[in-house]
């Protein structure tokens, strides 16, 4: 009886093993989709529809981290408030939390993680203001009024992918390769707002022997890149001014910097800007939010064409500020008296 009762026992317990095992499987979660970057939006109410003179209301934008990039320590988000001086007695910041103030105006600046296997949704913060109605013009019952909240932050874009080192570029050898230089299509994004949708694949001859045949490769990459976000790029280095200095000059505007790597080689990308601390990182200017960059492995680099193709890891990155904005309106109306 008691062998019985102790089988039975065990039986029970690897059945409960068994289940708990089961539960624990995982699904591999990859954030580098998309096409978004910082959302913003009003939370309701804020502002009011309607208002009297001289009332304090409250306006809240809640800010979310959609895409794959964290901004941490340095790398902070700015909001900005846009509102009509003449019909605004006060502004105020209230500080909370992450949220600090910019020290330039009403601008607030904070932290904010993005999308990560842990949090996919990213994280979010509030930023809370109270404004104070000015008067109405005295010949006018009410005024209709607009806030608006300009965001501007740093951001990057990463591709990590396989492409094939194709060194029978001549299609010359028998037999059958292990791959074949193919360009690619990216459609889902890379959880950013600035986009690699598609890469050119090429393999160029280095050098040539007698014959004329390749002696050596040299492997190019071009790379298709658009803005498929609702705001603008601008350059990186301007993303506090932008916010806060109402710096938007066009040189400024729709500016990215673009680096490669092939294996552990970095590449040779252009356009390049003048005058550049990375000598090889590329810097464009996007046209109707699209832009071409050609990242070339150096000719000192070159491989031998004698070696069988095969497959290499890919990274490109993508350096950039972003911008975007909001607005809600709201009716100012004349105290009762």
């Amino acid at each position: 009886m008691k062998k019985s009762i102790l089988i039975i026992l065990i039986l029970i317990l690897f059945t409960l093993g068994c289940g708990t095992t089961s539960t624990k499987k995982t699904t591999d979660v990859d954030v580098r989709v998309g096409f978004n970057g910082l959302l913003l939006e009003f939370l309701k109410n804020t502002p009011p529809q309607k208002l009297f003179e001289d009332d304090v209301f409250p306006v809240i934008i809640k800010v979310r981290n959609n895409g794959a990039y964290s901004l941490e320590k340095d790398e902070k988000a700015i909001l900005s408030l846009g509102i009509e001086k003449d019909y605004t007695k006060k502004i105020e910041l209230l500080v909370a939390g992450k949220v600090q103030s910019a020290g330039i105006g009403n601008a607030a600046t904070f932290n904010l993680e993005g999308k990560s296997k842990i949090n996919t949704k990213g994280e979010e913060e509030v930023i809370s203001y109270n404004i104070q109605a000015g008067k109405v013009d005295p010949q006018s019952e009410f005024h209709a009024s607009t806030v608006i909240a300009t965001l501007c932050y740093p951001y990057q874009t990463i591709l990590d992918t396989t492409v094939c080192v194709d060194t029978d570029i001549s299609n010359l050898r028998p037999g059958k390769k292990a791959c074949k230089a193919q360009d690619l299509i990216l459609n889902n994004g890379q959880g950013a707002p600035i986009a690699i949708a598609k890469i050119e694949v090429n393999m160029l001859p280095a050098e040539v022997d007698e014959k004329n045949q390749p002696r050596k490769i040299k492997p190019q990459f071009l790379i298709f890149i658009e803005n498929k976000g609702q705001g603008t790029a601008i350059k990186k280095e301007v993303v506090k001014d932008f916010c806060t200095k109402s710096d938007t000059s066009h040189e400024n505007l729709n500016r990215v910097y673009v680096s490669a790597k092939l294996s552990n080689e970095e590449l040779d990308c252009t356009p390049k800007e003048k005058e550049s601390s990375n000598e090889k990182q590329a810097l464009v200017k996007l046209k109707d939010k699209k832009e071409l960059v050609r990242c070339t492995l150096e000719k000192e680099k070159s491989i031998q064409s004698s070696l069988d193709p095969y497959l290499s890891p890919l990274r490109i990155e993508l350096n950039y500020g972003y911008t975007q904005s909001i607005s809600a309106n709201y009716l100012i109306q004349k105290a009762t008296r």
